[in-house]
């Protein structure tokens, strides 16, 4: 496996293809956001979770607090 010289991730806001791209970064944006929406999808309970938080699939804004399950749901780009 390749090592990145990512800085660890901020838990910050994000635009949905901004966090998209960081995590598959050889990516066409259209592809990424289609790749990080199926990791959402897959990671047991993080829908639901961030939909508690009053997340939508639709969302182009991830607030902060969305992020960080995001992160803890399947791990930092």
């Amino acid at each position: 496996m390749m090592e990145h010289d990512f800085e660890e991730a901020r838990i910050r806001a994000y635009g949905k293809g901004e966090l998209a791209q960081m995590y598959y970064p050889n990516c066409t944006l259209s592809w990424a956001l289609r790749l990080f929406q199926a990791d959402l999808e897959r990671a047991p309970g993080l829908t639901d979770a961030l939909r508690r938080w009053g997340w939508t699939p639709r969302q182009r804004l991830l607030r902060h607090a969305w992020v960080r399950l995001i992160f803890d749901g399947i791990g930092p780009p």
